[in-house]
């Protein structure tokens, strides 16, 4: 009997551990992490030189690159994206040359950048400002031409004053000085236009993320009629692509008109992500 008692008690021990064992208490702990999308962003190389040209009684082209555009969508959205540019026509303007002074000399000079919008023209263009009323400025008045050869002030002449705005981004200062009647200048303009920049937007390369549905623009020479171009898809992605960090270096190739001015063509090219 003591035997079964001893048995019968440890039976009772181990029921009554497993039944603390299975009538424990348990806690659930639900975990969850948010990720904040961050901004999408497009940079592209402060300047991009084409190649020179030599002035040629023949038409020429003049190549090269914008180094990098470089676009990051760390949104986290999917909602894909588009990068277009757009750019001015490349335009000069040459140094104020006095035709006619009877004053102090260079009291005259042409400022601001031509917007090119009057096109190639053969002669090139030139701004020409010549005086009509003599006195001092502020007194004396004159008269202009355009690059197209438009007149104006006459016969309503302007008076003059330290700054005066002509027209296509271009403006005339005058300096103190006793002005006559016939003193004149004037400064040629040039324009190579952006209907002669063709535009291959190139290979792109991922520095992080998928290149699956990630597609470069197409070939083509840039069009519009503004001062700026329409504009032209250099990278398109579609929804649910995209993520990540993305190059691309887009080769340039500008048409050169014949009997040009010599200098330095300058355009603004805007790229623009979305």
């Amino acid at each position: 009997m003591k035997n079964v008692k001893k048995v019968i008690g440890v039976l009772l021990a181990v029921v009554l551990c497993l039944g603390l064992i299975t009538t424990g208490v348990f806690a659930d702990t639900g975990m969850d992490v948010t990720l904040t999308g961050d901004t999408l962003t497009v940079s592209s190389s402060a300047t991009a030189t084409l190649s020179e040209v030599t002035v040629s009684i023949v038409a020429d082209t003049s190549t090269g690159s914008i180094a990098n555009v470089s676009v990051t969508d760390p949104r986290g959205t999917g909602a894909g994206w588009s990068v277009v540019m757009t750019s001015q026509h490349f335009t000069t303007r040459a140094v104020t040359k006095e035709l006619v002074d009877t004053g102090t000399a260079n009291t005259v000079d042409f400022t601001g950048t031509y917007d090119g919008l009057d096109g190639v023209l053969d002669p090139v263009g030139t701004f020409k400002v010549e005086i009509v009323g003599t006195g001092d400025v502020g007194v004396a008045t004159f008269k202009w031409w355009d690059p197209a050869g438009t007149l104006t002030g006459d016969p309503a002449p302007i008076t003059t004053a330290a700054t005066v705005v002509l027209s296509n981004g271009i403006s005339v200062t005058f300096a103190a000085d006793d002005y006559a009647e016939g003193d004149s200048w004037s400064a040629a303009v040039d324009v190579f236009p952006y209907t002669g920049l063709t535009v291959t937007p190139g290979t792109i390369t991922a520095a992080s993320g998928s290149l699956t549905n990630v597609n470069a623009g197409d070939a083509g020479a840039l069009v519009g009629s503004g001062v700026a171009s329409d504009a032209k898809a250099l990278m398109t992605v579609d929804v649910n692509f995209g993520l990540g960090d993305y190059d691309q270096a887009p080769g340039l190739s500008l048409a050169v008109h014949a009997n040009c001015l010599a200098g330095n063509y300058t355009a603004t090219v805007v790229i623009t992500v979305s």
